[in-house]
């Protein structure tokens, strides 16, 4: 049940013949012209809510630099001390330390996520049924919804977990049966059944991937359906489920060829943060900066800062890009669906229940 008043939907700021709400479904390739638009009538907004992942992102992994400088700090004096007598080392890190470092970020970037999705999708939608979401409009709601928000994230992964689990027990069990326990480790009293236990392990891989896609898209709409509707959790997957019912196959092309476009993006920015890298390069060498000096390694830290803020650049466009085409498809479905979206939920203001 929507728990959202209805008020006079506001004038879209999309140019065109994209005012306000689709009144008719979209074909596949008003959907990406829609997405388009949306985006670029609304560039500043998408992209200041996909900075808090991205800023979250650049300060963890900046917190990680900053973590291993004790380590490398040492190692790097030792490359300057030996500077002209052997080429210098690259730093290493302990491996405890990488596996306590991915520890910590990953579940800071799920929490961070947690907030972001809901409030790029509820901005998204919003404004491609022509209301105007401000950034403190979106994150509130995601703030006042957290956990709601967090479980949603979480529960999708039941999903995959689950046969993940089940085809671990399947494989371990017939690798057991399998090995000869009277000819030592690694000894096989079934070659012919290795033979087939190889192709079939593929075969699974396979099968889970293909699964792992089909649950992407039953569950493709669910943050727009929970924010937009005011679902819980789990009737948020459930609507998902039954929005995308018929429409997979429609919904993958999509993201397929935003995937594709996304890719073109990244690559071209890449592609542009190579170019003056290599130009930095060779500017080094005719200055003559000696492997193992302070410059070099100044120099390869500002390297490393400009990859980080590319790669930054790169997933907001790559967020805000994901985020406005799964809004416009969702307000796509529910139309099909349901019919005409109008009335339309009200931006919630400061301090109203949601």
């Amino acid at each position: 049940m929507n728990d959202f008043p209805s008020p006079t939907p506001v004038p879209s700021t999309l140019p065109g013949p994209t005012y306000g709400p689709p009144l008719i479904p979209l074909t596949f390739g008003q959907i990406l012209d829609r997405t388009y638009k949306l985006g670029r009538a609304n560039f500043m907004l998408f992209f200041g809510i996909a900075s808090v992942p991205s800023l979250a992102f650049f300060l963890v992994f900046a917190a990680m630099i900053g973590c291993m400088i004790p380590i490398v700090g040492p190692q790097i004096a030792a490359a300057q001390a030996s500077a002209g007598q052997v080429p210098a080392a690259p730093p290493t890190y302990p491996p405890y330390l990488v596996a306590l470092v991915v520890v910590l970020t990953y579940p800071i970037l799920f929490l961070v996520f947690a907030l972001y999705l809901p409030a790029a999708s509820y901005a998204a939608t919003q404004a491609d049924r022509g209301a105007k979401v401000s950034f403190g409009n979106a994150y509130g709601l995601a703030f006042r919804r957290f956990w709601r928000y967090l479980w949603l994230m979480i529960l999708p992964a039941f999903y995959v977990i689950v046969p993940l689990v089940a085809i671990g027990v399947v494989i371990a069990v017939g690798a057991l049966l399998m090995h000869n326990s009277s000819g030592g480790l690694g000894a096989v009293s079934n070659p012919a059944g290795l033979f087939f236990l190889i192709p079939f392990i593929v075969l699974l891989y396979f099968v889970l991937f293909v699964y792992c896609i089909w649950i992407m898209l039953r569950f493709s709409v669910a943050f727009p359906a929970s924010v937009m509707e005011g679902l819980t959790a789990w009737a948020s997957l459930k609507r998902s489920a039954k929005l995308t019912k018929g429409a997979k196959g429609r919904i993958f092309l999509v993201l397929l060829v935003v995937y594709a476009i996304s890719y073109a993006v990244n690559l071209v920015l890449i592609m542009i943060y190579l170019v003056v890298a290599a130009v930095g390069a060779g500017v080094a060498i005719l200055a003559h900066v000696a492997v193992g000096s302070s410059t070099f390694f100044i120099l390869i830290g500002l390297a490393a800062l400009g990859y980080l803020l590319v790669m930054v650049a790169c997933t907001m466009f790559s967020y805000v890009a994901y985020t406005t085409t799964l809004a416009v498809l969702y307000n796509d479905q529910r139309l099909r669906k349901d019919g005409p979206l109008l009335p339309m939920p009200a931006t919630p203001q400061p301090g109203e229940a949601v």
